[in-house]
């Protein structure tokens, strides 16, 4: 009988990747690629047997479904057979309709040698901060825990990338995600050993000790085009106490989680706070206030949902630089998906808005989007909410944007390119909002881990959804949901063969990641592209053209705070230049700041007034 494991064979121009899995998930997976005649493969399709169906291998065929994209899918089975040496075998498979130039309604026979007990290989780079020391192996159950332990558990084999480069103690002071970015995208560029720009079994992790953002304790990019669920970072410093190195072995393999596509737990349509995964957070765990309960059941260990979908899932929607964060719902595919925790429950108690800027809710094509969202306490009782509750990178307020179409479009989630995880360390990780008080955020829409939000003219309906934990009368665990009214916006199309040219570069991957980032020096290109717009614009119709005025913001932002970059081999860091920044926030009148909406506005002004401050004006 064939062993549980990863197997790997080829026949003519096909070549398999099969994973057996029948006393794990109860699933045979495989992925199946296209050999050229210099031995290069390319990816065509993967299967796995069908949702609901146990493998027993004693069986010998299964049905299965096929996926070549998110969009490209059809039926078909998977058969084994046992050869007579030993660890080897063949598998058969069938598809019921053309897909990615596979057969259809043929047999396809490839023998197979088994290669590990593990089912998928895993690239691991790790860079120090220096001060901060490696992860302590964990006593659990009297098992010691590591990090690639917990991988391997997962069903990865992990080995060793890249090179080591350790960081200095204390250059960025406190860690921000733009210091993060440039940082990641110069170590992966140098020391990894794969192409940023491919997709590959590799990820990245830096171990810091210190986040700009109090109550950080991890972040990981997602850059379409960029950085693309490669790169994630942990900071250690706010561990403390007995389950400090689990906690940090714990937020390790969470945040590489998040970089192999797995989302929180506790998400909304998710649904499953109940969940003591790696993936979840021990307070928001039974809705909050159970942290305690979190660790004395935590086995170091995934759901089974998401152990199917490490294990088995289409490659393209686990590879590190595939299919965009959060947009493979595993969860609720048939393969172990469960319903949520508690029900949901629509609230009218606080009222959420968004708002335009001043300058109105129409957008020149590629200008970066900026919106005010507000959380209003309407009720006669205090609302204590996360501090971080209105950032759609680390709380949990969803943004959906539909464009406007015949027939209509459905809405899509805008996911930001960092997602921050955050720690409820102390009590500076919550606020109270009085009866009749608000709180606001600002929005940067315009380019998420999907791409660009808004990539074509049109009208677009955004709707805000904030999840809130609560108990109902009884004591029993509830969500509130509060659903804003949604606003809508129109982008207009190109005006004149300048604009059309504009849109080139303001439409680049790189530029978008520029913005979202509030600039960074990894793409430093970027701003320099985008000076040539500025300039053209500004001539032609002031410093108040709404893309001119974001640029510019966004510049100031960037020259403010310092940058550290590794090249020729050593870290180097450039302190920030508040002058400079001050003199280009300068530039910016009433009328520029009505281009932004009304809390970006006021945020610019403050920053300028800071600037000013730190360069003795």
């Amino acid at each position: 009988m064939i062993r549980d494991g990863r197997y790997e064979g080829q026949s003519g121009g096909i070549s398999v990747t099969l994973r057996v899995d029948a006393d794990g998930s109860g699933v045979i997976s495989a992925d199946v690629f296209q050999v050229a005649a210099d031995g290069r493969k390319a990816y065509l399709a993967s299967a796995r047997t069908a949702p609901g169906t146990k493998v027993a291998l004693d069986d010998g065929t299964w049905p299965a479904i096929w996926q070549a994209a998110p969009a490209g899918k059809t039926t078909g089975s998977l058969a084994l057979a046992q050869a007579a040496q030993a660890d080897g075998g063949s598998v058969t498979f069938v598809l019921d309709a053309p897909l990615n130039g596979l057969p259809t309604q043929t047999e396809v026979v490839v023998p197979v040698e088994r290669k590990d007990d593990a089912l998928r290989e895993l690239g691991l780079e790790i860079e120090l901060e220096q001060n901060v020391p490696a992860p302590s192996p964990v006593i659990f159950q009297g098992v010691e825990r590591t990090v690639n332990g917990c991988l391997r558990a997962a069903g990865f084999a992990v080995k060793d990338v890249g090179r080591q480069s350790p960081i200095p103690a204390g250059i960025a002071g406190a860690w921000d995600d733009s210091l993060l970015y440039t940082m990641l995208s110069d170590l992966m560029l140098i020391t990894g050993d794969a192409s940023l720009r491919a997709r590959a079994w590799e990820l990245h992790l830096l171990l810091l000790s210190r986040a700009a953002i109090p109550g950080l304790a991890g972040v990981m990019f997602d850059a379409e085009g960029l950085l693309q669920r490669q790169g994630a970072a942990v900071f250690t410093a706010g561990f403390q106490g007995a389950t400090r190195d689990q906690k940090i072995i714990r937020t390790i393999v969470h945040e590489l989680g998040h970089a192999l596509n797995l989302a929180h737990r506790f998400e909304r349509v998710v649904g499953r706070a109940d969940s003591t995964s790696f993936m979840n957070y021990d307070w928001r765990y039974l809705g909050g206030g159970h942290e305690q309960d979190y660790w004395r059941e935590f086995g170091f260990t995934f759901d089974a949902d998401e152990l199917t979908f490490l294990r088995h899932g289409p490659l393209t929607a686990l590879i590190p630089g595939g299919e965009p964060f959060h947009s493979v719902r595993y969860w609720a595919d048939g393969g172990g998906g469960h319903s949520p925790y508690a029900p949901e429950i629509p609230f009218d108690g606080y009222r959420l808005t968004l708002a335009a800027p001043d300058s109105g809710a129409v957008f020149a094509f590629g200008q970066p989007v900026f919106l005010k969202v507000t959380l209003e306490n309407r009720t006669a009782a205090e609302l204590e909410v996360e501090r971080w509750v209105l950032d759609p990178k680390a709380g949990p307020l969803e943004i959906l944007v539909r464009r406007r179409s015949d027939p209509p479009a459905d809405p899509t989630a805008f996911t930001p390119i960092a997602q921050r995880c955050m720690a409820a360390m102390d009590s500076t990780a919550t606020l109270t909002i009085p009866p009749g008080g608000a709180i606001s955020n600002n929005l940067n829409l315009t380019f998420g881990s999907a791409g660009f939000t808004f990539a074509e003219p049109g009208e677009y309906d955004i709707t805000p959804v904030l999840g809130l934990p609560a108990r109902d009368p009884a004591g029993e665990p509830v969500q509130w949901v509060v659903t804003g009214e949604p606003l809508r916006v129109r982008i207009t199309p190109p005006q004149g063969v300048a604009e059309e040219r504009d849109a080139e570069v303001l439409h680049a991957s790189e530029v978008g990641a520029w913005f979202a980032l509030g600039g960074t020096d990894a793409l430093a290109s970027a701003g320099e592209a985008l000076q040539g717009v500025r300039e053209r614009r500004q001539a032609e119709t002031g410093s108040h053209d709404p893309v001119v005025a974001a640029i510019v913001r966004t510049a100031a932002l960037d020259a403010a705070r310092p940058s550290i970059r590794f090249q020729d081999e050593e870290y180097v860091r450039r302190d920030g230049d508040p002058e400079r920044a001050a003199r280009l926030l300068a530039g910016l009148d009433a009328r520029a700041l009505r281009t932004f909406d009304p809390y970006t506005a006021q945020q610019t002004i403050a920053l300028a007034a800071e600037y000013r401050s730190a360069a003795g004006e």
